[in-house]
């Protein structure tokens, strides 16, 4: 679980996974796009090449109808067409007639090769057997039509455009390459005079090269329902589905006009298929569909291969920036478990490999909070044994045989006297006393606990004086959870006491004050006592400022609990627990009367 847990695998893991989505965000829909727009194409490309040999038909077809109505509108001689000769060339039986008519349709059928270049041969076929040919090769006769299947299949016919096929020319055997075959009857409804064949190279019409880069590609080329050429070698070049194919689109298109109808039927074919507008040609091209999508194909596998390479390379980065970004936190890790408080040993920084200001920063910080930690420390362990010196001075000065003794006989003599409630009182003060000057739980106290330690020692002390001491207590209720360090009020009481009478019969009193100025709090204890002479206060004031060097140099203090180094220590305390936001003031009060020491420091430690 720790490994899940890591910020190293945390990181790594959550900026895969959003670069992974945003990846997948912004190239699903482009992968969708260009898919759309490559099969668009594909089959654009596709149906561009049945356009092709679908408008190459429609071109050879006009330009037949235009040869035909050549021959019946064209006079070769004395305003006679074509078609006359043809009709006297069957009824004359005069030679020399029928020579002169074959030579003018000779020369017609010659000059017509120039209005169709494509055209291999024209030729014309009487019912007779007759053949007039632009071709020199020709024979000059056929014998009878019905010998025939092709010129029985034309003489059929009213008179509409065929279209075949023929691996070869069927009249003369020096023309050995394919040509496709336009034939129609002439003067079908009159004396069905004879019979127009023009045939074109199957190259012109069909682009055998491009076809065969198809790989998998059938075209076949229907006359009706009958199929006229197929690429296929197979039965009638076409498999049976796709016959039934080409039947459902012929019925699809009977009422309509379906100059473009794209189709698949099976589960492996494509079909182009196209109509002559005017007559009742269809070209249709069967191609698998592995071969119509092969480019879509290829072009999805390298977009997924490019979406996962990008993936990979991206996730790889994130693995290496996540390492590269928790290696300082590791680092740290491991300078903390090296860190050590002893100045002879070198500090442990961390690695900035990579130049970068963020972790410099966070080395030059780490340095600074070990070098903040080893001082808070320091100041720490003085300031703990500058507290622990001022217990166990404060015990030795409490626990000294006069004020035990004087205690003990207050306690004494109040016994005798029955004074039971004074008894009570005395011991539970003493008690309270020792037990509070004694504990060392803790360094820091609040305000008002060390103000009720403060009560109980004046009241010991109010015994002691009889009616010559008095105090007041006077204490902002904002300022009762205030933290102080232990025992810094007492010292101070005490030596306002010890100061401040003048062993005459005058009384002393002792006020202990504590209220707030703007952000700072203040507590002060004064007297009514005899007083500092000027000189005193100045030795005072160096003693104290003396110790206060000494302490911020050294853990070490000397023994000052008497003669106003007590004032010191508690000094010394508030100025480790307050620094220089710290303040104090020893002086005589306005009157000349007692002596005053001032305390200030913020409310926020």
């Amino acid at each position: 679980m720790r490994f899940w847990n890591s910020l190293h695998t945390k990181f790594f893991l959550t900026y895969s996974l959003i670069v992974v989505a945003i990846i997948l965000l912004v190239c699903t829909p482009m992968y969708v796009y260009l898919q759309n727009n490559i099969e668009k194409n594909t089959i654009s490309r596709f149906d561009e090449t049945v356009s092709k040999i679908k408008d190459r038909l429609d071109e050879r077809v006009n330009q037949f109808d235009v040869l035909s109505k050549l021959l019946y509108w064209s006079s070769i001689t004395n305003d006679s067409p074509a078609v006359n000769y043809l009709n006297g060339l069957a009824s004359s039986q005069d030679f020399y007639e029928r020579y002169q008519m074959r030579g003018a349709l000779k020369s017609f059928v010659t000059m017509l090769s120039t209005v169709y270049p494509d055209a291999v041969n024209i030729r014309l076929f009487t019912m007779e057997g007759d053949l007039i040919s632009d071709s020199e090769d020709d024979r000059t006769s056929v014998g009878s039509y019905e010998q025939y299947e092709e010129l029985k299949r034309i003489a059929a016919t009213n008179g509409e455009t065929l279209l075949s096929y023929e691996p070869r020319d069927p009249w003369n055997a020096a023309n050995d390459w394919p040509v496709f075959v336009f034939s129609r009857m002439l003067l079908p409804w009159e004396t069905r005079a004879g019979m127009l064949e023009v045939m074109v190279k199957a190259d012109a019409l069909v682009d055998l090269e491009t076809l065969n880069q198809i790989k998998g590609a059938q075209l076949n080329l229907f006359f009706g329902d009958a199929i006229i050429y197929s690429t296929d070698s197979g039965e009638n070049g076409l498999t049976q589905a796709q016959r039934l194919e080409y039947n459902r689109l012929k019925q699809r298109s009977s009422g309509e006009k379906y100059p473009h109808m794209e189709t698949s039927f099976g589960d492996k074919q494509y079909v182009f298929n196209k109509s002559n507008d005017k007559s009742d040609f269809t070209v249709m091209l069967t191609v698998p569909k592995k071969v119509v999508f092969a480019s879509l194909v290829n072009f999805r596998n390298v977009a997924i291969a490019a979406m996962l390479l990008l993936i990979l390379i991206s996730v790889a980065l994130f693995y290496i920036l996540s390492r590269i970004l928790t290696r300082p936190l590791k680092q740290l890790k491991n300078s903390l478990d090296r860190i050590s408080l002893d100045e002879s040993d070198e500090q442990p920084g961390m690695d900035n490999k990579y130049e970068m200001d963020e972790i410099h920063l966070i080395n030059r910080s780490f340095r600074n909070m070990s070098e903040r930690l080893k001082n808070s420390l320091e100041d720490t362990v003085r300031f703990r044994t500058l507290q622990l010196q001022a217990h166990f001075d404060m015990l030795q000065a409490q626990i000294n045989p006069h004020f035990l003794f004087n205690m003990l006989g207050f306690i004494q003599s109040s016994a005798e006297d029955r004074n039971l409630d004074q008894v009570s009182a005395l011991s539970q003060n003493l008690l309270g006393f020792f037990r509070y000057s004694i504990s060392t739980q803790s360094p820091i106290i609040t305000l008002e606990k060390e103000i009720a330690f403060t009560i109980q020692y004046l009241e010991l002390m109010k015994i002691r004086f009889v009616d010559k001491l008095q105090y007041r207590i006077e204490v902002d209720s904002m300022l009762t959870n205030l933290v102080v360090p232990k025992l810094i009020l007492q010292p101070l009481v005490e030596n306002s006491i010890q100061h401040g009478f003048d062993g005459s019969a005058n009384g002393l009193e002792v006020v202990v004050s504590a209220y707030t100025e703007s952000a700072y709090w203040v507590i002060q204890i004064e007297d009514n006592g005899v007083g500092i002479s000027e000189q005193r206060l100045a030795k005072v004031i160096a003693k104290v400022e003396d110790y206060l060097r000494q302490m911020l140099s050294s853990a070490e203090g000397e023994g000052m609990s008497q003669g106003g180094m007590g004032v010191a220590n508690s000094m010394g305390r508030l100025k480790f627990m307050f620094k220089d936001n710290f303040t104090y003031e020893i002086a005589n009060r306005e009157d000349a009367s007692g002596v005053r020491i001032r305390l200030q420091g913020p409310l926020r430690r």
